[in-house]
This record gives C-alpha cells, sequence and structure tokens, in this order.
C-alpha cells in the first residue's frame, strides 16, 4: 500500500477491519506549498508530527470532484474528524494547492457524518512561503480568483465561510500565509518550538489573506501592527500571551491534543455547534444588533430537535448523550 507521498503507508499497531470499518487510506491531495499562497496571495482569495501510534485507525474521506494537488493526507477518525495532514516540500505556493484546501472545507461542510476537522503538518515546519508566480499569473493580471465550484475559502475571506469547526496544530514554522491559515481555524494548538511570522511587509507586499483584520481582531490593534509592520517573529509563549493560541505542547505533542479538542468538539450536538459558529460570523458580518436578533429564533428552532431530547432522555437514563444533528 502507498500513501500519498507516493512511498509505504505507515503500519499502526491495529488489528485488520472489515470493509464495514474502517481502513487507512489516502483521498486526495493538496500541495502542501498551496498554504503560502493563501497570505501571499489571498489579496485574490479576498476579491511533523505523524498520527500518533495510539490513535485508532482512520478511513478514508470522500473527496469532492475534481482533481487535487497530492502532497496531502486526508483521514477519518472516529468516523467524524477529518485528518488534514499537509506536507510542506517548497517554499512556493501554486494555485491548485489553495483550490484542493478550499475543495476539503466543502467536504467537512457537506458530508453530514463529519463533525470537525483538524490541520496538522507532517513536516516539521507547519507553513511558510510565498507565491508560485507562474502558476498565479493569470490570476495575478485579473486582479479576480477564479469561480471554482465546490469551493469554501480557507483564509476565510469571501463567502461562502466553513460552517463547521477547524482546530490546527502546528509547529516549526507558521509564518506568512501559513500563519492566516492558521488564524482562519477556530481552535489553535502551538508547539513550544513554533516561530511566527507575518513578513509581508519585508518582502515588498501586504499580509493579503485577512491578517490585517483576523490578526487585530484575535489580539488587539498594537500586538498585532508590532508584528506585521516589523516582519519580526514571535514565539508559542508570546502567542499564547496575546491569546494567539489556546494550548501550548512540547514538541510533538500538538496533533495529540489537537485530536483531544476535535473528539470533545465531535461529542456535542451538531446543531449547536453549527449555530454557535453562524452566530459568531453574523456578529462579524452584520453587526452585533444582527446577530442578537437571530438568538431567539435559533434558540427556538433547536428546541425542536432531537438532539435537544437527546440531552434530557441522557440525563433521565444516566449516560452520556449520543447527538445525531437532527
Amino acid at each position: 500500500m502507498t500513501n500519498v507521498l507516493g512511498g509505504p503507508c505507515e503500519r499502526r499497531d491495529h488489528p485488520p477491519q472489515s470493509p464495514e470499518q474502517f481502513s487507512e487510506t489516502n483521498a486526495g491531495g493538496l500541495d502542501r506549498r498551496a498554504f503560502l499562497a493563501a497570505g501571499a496571495t489571498a489579496t485574490m482569495l479576498a476579491a511533523s508530527p505523524s498520527l500518533a501510534q495510539s490513535q485508532p485507525p482512520a478511513a478514508s474521506a470522500p473527496t469532492p470532484e475534481g482533481a487535487m494537488p497530492n502532497n496531502v493526507r486526508v483521514e477519518r477518525l472516529d468516523g467524524s474528524i477529518l485528518l488534514i495532514g499537509i506536507r510542506q516540500e517548497s517554499d512556493r505556493v501554486e494555485l491548485s494547492s489553495v483550490i484542493g484546501l478550499g475543495r476539503l472545507m466543502y467536504m467537512l461542510d457537506h458530508d453530514e457524518a463529519l463533525r470537525v476537522a483538524v490541520l496538522y503538518s507532517q513536516s516539521p515546519d507547519f507553513v511558510g512561503g510565498i507565491l508560485d508566480a507562474e502558476s498565479w499569473a493569470p490570476v495575478l493580471r485579473s486582479g479576480r480568483f477564479p469561480e471554482t465550484p465546490q469551493f469554501v475559502n480557507p483564509v476565510g475571506t469571501v463567502p461562502p465561510r466553513r460552517e463547521k469547526p477547524l482546530v490546527v496544530a502546528v509547529g516549526g514554522k507558521c509564518q506568512g500565509a501559513g500563519h492566516e491559515l492558521f488564524l482562519a481555524a477556530d481552535v489553535r494548538v502551538a508547539a513550544s518550538d513554533t516561530v511566527f511570522a507575518q513578513p509581508e511587509v519585508t518582502r515588498g507586499h501586504f499580509p493579503a489573506g485577512g491578517a490585517p483584520i483576523t490578526f487585530v481582531r484575535e489580539v488587539g490593534w498594537a500586538n498585532a501592527m508590532r508584528y506585521m509592520l516589523t516582519g519580526d517573529e514571535w514565539g508559542a509563549d508570546e502567542a499564547y500571551r496575546m491569546g494567539l493560541v489556546q494550548f501550548v505542547t512540547p514538541p510533538g505533542k500538538q496533533l495529540d491534543r489537537a485530536i483531544e479538542v476535535a473528539r470533545k468538539i465531535a461529542a456535542a450536538a451538531p446543531l449547536g455547534v453549527r449555530a454557535t459558529i453562524s452566530s459568531a460570523h453574523r456578529a462579524l458580518s452584520e453587526g452585533q444588533e444582527a446577530a442578537f436578533a437571530a438568538l431567539f429564533p435559533e434558540l427556538a428552532r433547536l428546541a425542536q430537535s432531537d438532539d435537544h431530547q437527546e440531552y434530557f432522555r441522557a440525563l433521565r437514563e444516566k449516560r452520556p448523550p449520543v447527538f445525531h444533528g437532527r
């Protein structure tokens, strides 16, 4: 069996499973270089650790229609968690890679069995790099990102925006477009050796993958500007101080922690999780008054759901609730 990178698959200490159970395969590819493009090229978007042996085997996740680049491992964990392992092979980011990642975000939102995604790196570094000028030349000339079916913008600069949670685990370099991709996640985990940077002003352009908005929103004006206007690097402890990351782990443990968080999210009521993200996005895009006005109508809708009733059934039966998203 070969993996998505063309080499033998990593063996895991698990018993063989039947076809009805999960089997580890690769379901698509996403050239890790693309993530870098998201920042350096998101002007247009706006118009490693391997899995721990202790983790259960993962099943292949169906990919959206259309060819995707290689150099990504796409797996299911527990049937409901989409694991996206990216591998950086160059500091050049290709357009096809950004499209591939966007298609995976689309798949997350439209596969009813999936409840959360975890994005991590198979390489020592997460993401950092520059735009592949050749593949992006048509976009740079037109100033418009191409119309792409089955696509959710991976850095969230334009709708449609991702509706299900994304947890990100990083280590090594997380810079430029990689940092903007990191900012787009809902929960962030960083190894203690992570080195962050938003260095575009030192390269003759600016962070067009959303950092002037999202970085400022996450850590405040002065904290964000201090790094965006100088291009200086910062570490995991500083990121935690600013509230940019929620967990700092020893190197090599960041994916384990991200999976722990993802499992808690996956065990929660899917309708409630999506309503929470939707409400927060509404406040950012439409304003607080619009978000406040939508709270009780949404609550009334969820109160009629089977998941809401399941919570009370579980209380009566003294067991954990099992939510089905209906």
